[in-house]
């Protein structure tokens, strides 16, 4: 548990620390491997990496016992903080937040994210009032734990389009403000990835901001650096380098199929490569 505490007071720190923090997403144990051998300083889990490395859909088709049994997996083999994905807290109440929060807790996350979004076309979004009971119960179950935890609390304004982009944006800063209030450590809004938008949010947002750098099949123009200099805090990429390595599957199995050879390997590291990367987190 020292090590959990000393990892997430860490990680709290550097929201308030100078610099960006760049956030990889894992899905499995060996994908986080490899994004600590790149000399990330800390990851994320992907919930959408997840489902599809388990042959689902994403949204809240894993059970939240299945996704924090595959987080704790995450967490075994790196000394990295690591951030949890849990969707929308896999539950609508408040109670259910928490429970959430208190599991992720005991698999070593040291920060996680919660969701806005209801999954139903009628109400895309929470009430807002709700939605803050959801992130308060949250933060307090960290609180109470004596743990340092980032909840980064996740809006979906954009995502699910209630209205025009005038519309999203105020309902975005809104919720975001109010999630602060509630015991948010960090607001994520994925969605925009244009300057003027993205200039506007930090200005707007009282607090700490998370933007995706790059969706599947739409990487953003801005690079890091440029996010650093709009005043962004935080950069993750979510399910995208998952579903690229799946794309490269599929690119590869075609190839295979219709012209029968085998150019997917030129890249690909060596098993004895990827023994000795894998052995050294073997035992940690």
């Amino acid at each position: 548990m020292s090590s959990q505490i000393e990892k997430g007071a860490h990680f709290a720190r550097s929201h308030s620390d100078p610099g960006i923090i760049v956030l990889p997403n894992a899905w499995d144990a060996g994908s986080a491997i490899m994004m600590a051998e790149a000399g990330f300083r800390a990851i994320a889990t992907t919930s959408a990496g997840i489902a599809f490395s388990m042959g689902l859909p994403d949204g809240q088709y894993i059970s939240r016992d299945a996704m924090l049994e595959r987080v704790a997996q995450i967490v075994a083999v790196v000394a990295l903080p690591v951030s949890a994905d849990l969707e929308a807290g896999y539950g609508p109440g408040a109670e259910d937040v928490a429970a959430t929060v208190r599991v992720a807790l005991g698999a070593g996350a040291i920060g996680c994210n919660i969701e806005d979004a209801t999954g139903s076309p009628h109400t895309p979004l929470f009430d807002v009032g709700l939605a803050c009971d959801r992130i308060r119960a949250g933060a307090e179950v960290a609180q109470r734990a004596n743990q340092p935890f980032v909840l980064n609390a996740r809006t979906d304004s954009y995502l699910v389009r209630p209205g025009d982009d005038r519309q999203n944006f105020a309902e975005t800063v809104k919720r975001a403000n109010a999630y602060r209030e509630a015991g948010a450590g960090c607001i994520f809004v994925p969605g925009p990835m244009d300057q003027g938008t993205i200039a506007r949010l930090v200005r707007e947002i009282d607090g700490p901001l998370n933007v995706l750098g790059a969706r599947a099949g739409m990487a953003s123009a801005l690079s890091i650096a440029d996010l650093e200099r709009l005043g962004v805090k935080r950069v993750s990429i979510g399910g995208s380098l998952s579903a690229a390595v799946l794309g490269f599957v599929r690119h590869s199995m075609g190839e295979l199929r219709e012209s029968g050879t085998f150019g997917y390997t030129q890249q690909a590291p060596s098993n004895a490569r990827l023994n000795a990367v894998m052995d050294k987190y073997r035992t940690r």
